[in-house]
């Protein structure tokens, strides 16, 4: 399939790019900025627009009156943690008000995402014909840009079911108030989950819907025929307004709290992902499959010019890569805090570790998934438990800290795995190897190897028929194995522990005792 489908219009010029509702308040969503760089490097006219958080802001005050006003801005500023806990709690349990008593689609960071993960386009649509919380000031917001910026092309990105709604109630107004101007959808969850959307209905919401990066063809739809994208975009924040950010202070933990405090800078180290060997991955998807490394000092130059912190968003940072930019940014002395995603191999070494937290880096995220050595060299990890300790003690000596992620219900994998795996998750916290994790329920996708070859991984999965015409989106996969344990049950006690793992506690308990609380927990 081509990476966008082109249906008519003529004479573009301007484009407007913009985010809907609802993501994370605390940093926008890298993917208009990268667009707009990349975009205006090529001439283009583009302005860019985050619905997500003038909406959010928007009904949080409506609700909440004068005083969420106040603990708004407080959350934007400089106060002490003692005092923004406080205030998230009372932003957040207004956020709950809001969805007890007015719009139960509303949340922080996600609008209707039962619908989006899982729902019929019937229902998607339904959903985006019913009136919520958030049609005011998306409508309100959205006028005010389109009358600003005067765009010929809107473009959408929808990188998360809870966008879903959102982006296609974004399309209904401006295909009723504005016809002429030509819509386009992408994104992540465009790009994963419509691949193979053919339904008439949901298709008539947009002109266009990209895949993938979406560079290229973004610049074909804006008029520019063959154009080269580089292995590294800069991304422009113009007509970003940081001021109107907030944290939420959602925990104590300061590792899991990176994802709601701060404002971070996105930046893109290095395209697609240099293993792209994992069996449960979309590795099959050009944007993860392409993998290409910039120049180092291409980083750093951009880095230097954003002058803030930097959350890296790539699907795995390549331990060369990363040595050269830290050596750039201390050969500069440009000082900034940064953290990122990476594969605990062997490459992450004990001298680059020190190097790295010299250089600002205060954290990495990365995939212990199964924590299991017979799984991970089933799903071609490419790490052993050995393996990825040592690149966790090397982290942990250099002050860095580290959030695992972790899988359960892997085809094959037992009982007596899973509840190991949280045995040797249980000694990387009382050790201070990770300081945050968080447990995943496997899903078979499309995209990936095992859905290749699932008789190799002990499992029958069969693709959905679905109708010529009536099909919406295709990514998850259902399929069976047999004797499988009960991986609802066995989840329910796995994230129990993590929860407290994290929070200090239970770290003598052995596993046993947590799948014996959740027990508890039905009995009572």
């Amino acid at each position: 399939m081509s990476p966008a489908k082109k249906i008519g219009h003529r004479g573009i010029r301007r484009l407007l790019l913009v985010t809907p509702p609802l993501l994370q308040t605390n940093s926008p969503y890298p993917a208009t900025m990268h667009l707009t760089g990349f975009l205006r490097s090529q001439g283009v006219a583009v302005e860019q627009c985050d619905l997500s958080i003038k909406v959010v802001r928007d009904v949080l005050v409506e609700y909440g009156g004068d005083e969420a006003e106040e603990l708004l801005e407080l959350l934007g500023g400089d106060a002490p943690a003692e005092a923004k806990t406080e205030a998230s709690g009372v932003i957040d349990e207004l956020a709950l008000w809001i969805r007890d008593n007015v719009d139960p689609a509303f949340g922080f960071s996600r609008y209707d995402e039962r619908l989006g993960a899982a729902a019929p386009f019937s229902a998607v649509e339904r959903a985006v014909n019913r009136r919520g919380v958030i049609d005011g000031p998306l409508e309100r917001h959205l006028e005010a840009a389109i009358a600003r910026t005067r765009p010929t092309v809107i473009g959408v990105t929808c990188p998360f079911p809870g966008t879903l709604v959102a982006s296609f109630k974004i399309a209904r107004y401006v295909r009723r108030r504005h016809p002429r101007i030509r819509l386009v959808l992408g994104g992540g969850f465009v790009s994963t989950e419509l691949r193979e959307m053919d339904n008439p209905r949901a298709m008539s919401y947009f002109d266009d819907f990209v895949f993938d990066e979406g560079y290229a063809a973004m610049a074909e739809i804006m008029g520019r025929k063959n154009v080269e994208v580089p292995p590294f975009v800069a991304p422009d924040y113009d007509g970003i307004d940081w001021s109107e950010y907030f944290d939420v202070v959602e925990t104590e933990n300061p590792m899991h709290r990176l994802w709601s405090v701060g404002r971070w800078r996105k930046l893109v180290m290095a395209r697609g992902c240099y293993w792209r060997k994992c069996a449960f991955c979309d590795v099959r998807l050009p944007y993860i499959g392409r993998f290409r490394m910039p120049d180092a000092a291409q980083i750093a130059d951009a880095a230097e010019r954003l002058g803030g912190d930097i959350h890296f968003v790539d699907e795995a940072m390549p331990p060369a890569l990363v040595e050269k930019f830290s050596r750039e940014l201390i050969r500069r002395k440009i000082r900034c805090s940064w953290w990122g995603n990476v594969r605990f191999d062997s490459g992450f070494t004990p001298k680059l570790a020190r190097l790295m937290a010299k250089a600002g880096c205060v954290a990495v995220t990365g995939g212990l998934e199964c924590a299991n050595d017979r799984l991970l060299e089933l799903m071609n990890k490419g790490i052993t438990l050995d393996s990825a300790r040592r690149a966790l003690e090397a982290f942990r000596d250099a002050g860095i800290m580290v959030h695992a992620y972790l899988m359960y219900g892997f085809p094959t994998e037992t009982e007596k795995e899973a509840f190991g795996a949280l045995d040797f998750v249980r000694g990387l916290f009382r050790e201070n190897l990770v300081q945050s994790a968080f447990w995943h329920r496997f899903a078979l996708t499309v995209h990936s190897p095992i859905a290749a070859d699932p008789e190799r991984f002990g499992i029958s999965a069969g693709r959905p028929p679905g109708r010529k015409g009536a099909v919406f989106r295709r990514n998850e996969l259902a399929f069976e194995e047999p004797g499988a344990p009960d991986w609802d049950e066995i989840g329910k006690a796995l994230k129990l522990a993590m929860y407290n793992f994290m929070e200090g506690r239970g770290l003598g308990r052995k596993p046993l005792f947590w799948k014996k609380a959740v027990r508890f927990r039905h009995e009572r």
